[in-house]
């Protein structure tokens, strides 16, 4: 598809400032790749090396996912990392996929196995503005209830306000440290695991510069750079 020229003059533009002035890059508000509150977590930290790697600059905040997702498509976040998905290839070009997250719902241990069955028309708290357990929400039955984040979801289940509480690890097993007590048996019934990507806009003259994709793709994969991940998981989860 050919440039717009409003897109050819943006290009130019990048091209000559590409190393000036920093770029945007927006995480999610989901525990542990963002936190709103303090600005940090996994996300800005992983994204903020592998553009110091690149010699990329970036102005980094923290929104909730559904803002995160639109302004990728709009060109206003050049940078994220992300839940990958065929639907967000259309608007961003994937660089690399450093790690997946590993989905499950938390339950209180009765002495039994908990099935899908099991949850039919029963209360699951679900971290509000992800979709990755829309699947296991259809085929189990289970009522969603929106959580703002894993602190809340496991503070309700923990009062009996839900039977179960979605995991997402890295992030879920941390939280459950803070707030159990040794009194607290629970079990976890696993779901699935998704691919975690970096994508950079198609929208954002960003995905036209080679060269600079070409550096983050192989900081991404370079030993260090699996290295620098690995201390933001273990340090995360």
């Amino acid at each position: 598809m050919r440039l717009t020229w409003l897109g050819m003059l943006a290009w130019i533009w990048w091209l000559q400032t590409a190393h000036a002035e920093p770029v945007q890059s927006s995480s999610q508000a989901i525990e542990p790749w963002g936190d709103a509150a303090s600005g940090d977590g996994l996300a800005p930290r992983f994204l903020r090396w592998l553009a110091a790697q690149s010699g990329l600059q970036l102005r980094q905040d923290i929104r909730p996912l559904p803002r995160v997702v639109e302004d990728l498509k709009s060109g206003q976040n050049a940078l994220a990392l992300i839940t990958a998905s065929t639907e967000r290839d259309g608007f961003g070009l994937e660089v690399c996929r450093p790690t997946a997250i590993r989905l499950s719902v938390i339950y209180r241990d009765a002495g039994r196995t908990l099935s899908l069955a099991d949850l039919r028309r029963r209360p699951v708290g679900i971290l509000r503005g992800t979709h990755t357990l829309d699947r296991f929400l259809a085929e189990s039955g289970a009522d969603r209830v929106f959580v703002r984040n894993l602190h809340q979801g496991f503070r309700m289940l923990r009062a009996g306000r839900l039977d179960a509480m979605m995991c997402v690890r890295p992030g879920c097993g941390h939280t459950l440290r803070e707030l159990s007590t040794p009194a607290d048996k629970w079990a976890e019934l696993p779901i699935s695991s998704e691919p975690m990507a970096v994508y950079v806009s198609r929208a954002h003259p960003l995905a036209r510069d080679a060269a600079m994709l070409d550096r983050l793709r192989a900081a991404c994969a370079s030993p260090q750079g699996k290295q620098e991940l690995a201390g933001l998981l273990a340090r995360y989860d």
